[in-house]
């Protein structure tokens, strides 16, 4: 499930775009031209499978967003308990967990200021806590080793989160694709208003027709541009904070 979250500002247009709808397809004078209705439903039917898809690839794309941002978070929890676990093994490790932990706070709190749109601006604090990791003090277990050696693949591996993010981030729909839909949209539109009838179930049917294609390019929007989810995306960086901050009182 897409699982997109109600804000009052999309609450608000979403009412507007039907309250609209409806409005238009009893105020506009009718035409009378019923012969022309195969060519709304035509127009109708190819709008609706274009949008299908695309509002299919943009919830793949939110949702692969969605599981890449998870498992970012996971690794840099495991960061965290890696080298924790390696400050226990020796006090030698103490002052650079200390700083690890320090780097760790500093990435995610970048996420306090920042929407999940500037992502890119924590790149710099990530740079900050990966270079730390190298100057980690010798090693001389075969344990240290161990935990070491997983500590470099599991900050590999958020590198590698991080670029799919950022990737992810720009795959939006093109210029092009948006005013593809538009056009067909207003097909559609146009389409309705020209062939409306003087009765009152040919003006709902016309209303229901132009609500369903707007709300159907007001829910690609949303998927497309995360803007309800900005704001509980960067939430999730600046709580992971806390877990860590628990975790060390432990």
């Amino acid at each position: 499930t897409m699982n997109i979250p109600i804000t009052p500002v999309s609450l608000g247009r979403l009412a507007a775009i039907t309250v609209g709808s409806f409005i238009l397809a009893f105020a506009v004078p009718s035409t009378g031209q019923i012969d022309s209705s195969g060519a709304s439903i035509a127009t109708a039917i190819f709008a609706a499978t274009l949008v299908s898809f695309l509002i299919f690839q943009a919830a793949e794309r939110r949702r692969m967003l969605l599981m890449t941002v998870s498992l970012e978070l996971n690794k840099l929890r495991r960061i965290y308990h890696l080298s924790k676990n390696l400050s226990e093994a020796s006090q030698r490790f103490r002052g650079w967990f200390t700083e690890i932990h320090l780097f760790l706070t500093e990435y995610l709190s970048v996420f306090a200021q920042k929407k999940f749109s500037d992502y890119d601006d924590g790149s710099a604090a990530f740079r900050k806590l990966s270079y730390h990791i190298y100057t980690v003090p010798e090693l001389e277990t075969k344990k240290e080793g161990t935990l070491f050696e997983d500590l470099l693949k599991t900050t590999g591996v958020i590198a590698e989160a991080r670029q799919q993010i950022r990737e992810m981030q720009g795959s939006r729909l093109s210029a092009y694709s948006w005013a593809s839909v538009l056009l067909i949209v207003s097909g559609v539109v146009i389409t309705q208003v020209l062939t409306l009838g003087d009765s009152t179930v040919s003006r709902l049917l016309a209303a229901v027709t132009i609500a369903t294609a707007l709300l159907a390019v007001e829910m690609l929007w949303e998927v497309d541009a995360l803007r309800a989810e900005e704001d509980s995306l960067s939430k999730r960086y600046v709580d992971n904070i806390g877990k860590l901050e628990l975790s060390r009182r432990r």
